[in-house]
C-alpha cells in the first residue's frame, strides 16, 4: 500500500474528496434560500441514483483515466448548474449529472483501489477509504459554510480552483479498460447481492433525510457546516481502529451482526428525535459513530468474497443504486404523506432487520455461504 501507484490513487480520492466536499456539503441550505422545497431535494436524490443505475446498464466498456476526468467534469457541470436556480428541473438536471460521477469514479476507483490492497490488508485499507471522506468533512463543509455565508462570489472561484487540482490529478493515474457484464458480475455477488440490496434501500436514511431534514433545524450555511463538522469528527477514531482489527481477526461477518442491529435500534430512536435538535444531534451523531465502520467492513466483505473486482464491483454498485432508489423514493412519499417523518423510520428499520438474518441464515443454518 505504499507504492507509488496507490499513493497517486489515493491523491486523485482526495483531491476529488475535497473538491466534492468543499463545493457540495452546504449547498442544501443555498437550495433552501434559492426556494427549493425539501421534497423537491428529495427528488432530486432519486434521480441521482437513478442516473447512475442507467449509466452502469448502459456504459459496460470504458477506460479508467477518462472516466475520473468525466466524473469531475460532471461535477463541476453540476456547481454550474445550481449557482443560480430559476427552476427545480436544474438541480433535477445537476443531480443527473452527479449519478454518472459516481459511476465514473467510485467504480474505477474502488476497483482500483482494491487491486494495489495486499489481502491482508484490506480491511485497513477499507478503513482507509471510508475515513478519508471523514477526515476531510472536518475541515470542508465549516470553511465551505464560512466562505459562502461571507462571500458566495469567493465560494464558487474556490470551487474551480479545487476542480482545476482534482481535474489535475485525473491525468496521472493507470489507464486501464473495465469491460463488464451485469448478468455475470449479479451471478459473481450471489452471495453477497441481497444484502447489498438491503444495505442500499436502508442508506436512504443517511444520504437522504439526514442531510435534507437537518435543514428544519439549520438554515444557514455556516451552521450547517458545523453541524457536519461534528458528525465527522464522531466517526474517525473507531473506523481506523476496527479496520486493523478485522484484518486481525480475517471474519468480518462477525462485526456486521452487533453492528447492524445498533443501527436498526438507533434508526428506531430516529421517531423522536424530529421534535428537538438536541435529541437530532445526539441520533445522528450516534449514527455517525456506526456508519463509517459499517461501510469499511460490508465493503471488505464483498472484497474478500468475490476476487474478480472487475465483475464484482460494477454488479455491487448497481445493486446499491437500485437500492438506494427505492430507499429514497419511499422518503419521497414520506415528505409528502407525513407532516414530519415517522412511519418511515419504523420501515427502514425492518429492511436493516433482515441484514443480520439473512447473514445469519446463508452462514448458519442452510450453509449456502461461507463469509469472511
Amino acid at each position: 500500500m505504499q507504492n507509488k501507484k496507490f499513493l497517486n490513487l489515493f491523491f486523485l480520492y482526495s483531491a476529488y474528496l475535497w473538491f466534492t466536499s468543499f463545493s457540495q456539503s452546504v449547498l442544501p441550505t443555498h437550495f433552501l434560500a434559492q426556494g427549493l422545497s425539501l421534497s423537491q431535494m428529495m427528488l432530486a436524490k432519486i434521480i441521482l441514483f437513478l442516473a447512475q443505475t442507467l449509466i452502469l446498464f448502459k456504459l459496460t466498456v470504458f477506460r479508467s483515466k477518462l472516466a475520473w476526468k468525466l466524473a469531475i467534469i460532471c461535477q463541476i457541470l453540476f456547481i454550474f448548474l445550481v449557482i443560480k436556480i430559476y427552476s427545480p428541473l436544474q438541480l433535477y438536471l445537476a443531480s443527473a449529472l452527479s449519478g454518472l460521477a459516481l459511476y465514473f469514479f467510485y467504480v474505477f476507483y474502488n476497483i482500483a483501489h482494491f487491486e494495489e490492497t495486499p489481502k491482508e490488508k484490506r480491511g485497513y485499507s477499507s478503513a482507509l477509504m471510508f475515513s478519508l471522506p471523514t477526515f476531510i468533512s472536518i475541515v470542508g463543509p465549516i470553511l465551505a459554510g464560512f466562505i459562502l455565508f461571507r462571500n458566495q462570489n469567493f465560494f464558487w472561484i474556490l470551487s474551480g480552483v479545487f476542480f482545476i487540482l482534482a481535474f489535475n490529478s485525473a491525468g496521472k493515474q493507470p489507464n486501464f479498460q473495465l469491460e463488464y457484464n451485469l448478468v455475470s458480475g449479479l451471478k459473481e455477488i450471489k452471495a453477497t447481492r441481497l444484502l447489498i440490496l438491503i444495505e442500499g434501500v436502508w442508506e436512504a436514511l443517511p444520504i437522504g433525510l439526514v442531510p435534507i431534514f437537518t435543514l428544519y433545524f439549520i438554515k444557514t450555511p455556516l451552521e450547517y457546516g458545523i453541524y457536519l463538522t461534528y458528525l465527522s469528527l464522531i466517526g474517525i477514531v473507531a473506523n481506523l481502529l476496527l479496520g486493523g482489527l478485522t484484518d486481525r481477526v480475517q471474519k468480518r461477518a462477525i462485526f456486521l451482526y452487533p453492528l447492524t442491529i445498533a443501527m436498526l435500534i438507533i434508526t428506531l430512536f430516529f421517531t423522536s428525535a424530529t421534535g428537538s435538535i438536541y435529541r437530532w444531534a445526539i441520533v445522528t451523531g450516534s449514527l455517525s459513530f456506526l456508519l463509517p465502520i459499517f461501510w469499511n467492513v460490508s465493503t471488505a466483505l464483498v472484497v474478500d468474497s468475490h476476487p474478480n473486482l472487475k465483475i464484482a464491483i460494477p454488479a455491487r454498485e448497481l445493486m446499491l443504486a437500485l437500492g438506494r432508489s427505492l430507499g429514497l423514493f419511499l422518503l419521497f412519499l414520506s415528505f409528502i404523506f407525513e407532516p414530519v417523518p415517522y412511519y418511515i423510520f419504523y420501515v427502514l428499520a425492518g429492511v436493516l432487520a433482515l441484514y443480520p438474518l439473512i447473514l445469519f441464515w446463508n452462514s448458519k443454518v442452510v450453509k449456502r455461504f461461507r463469509y469472511l
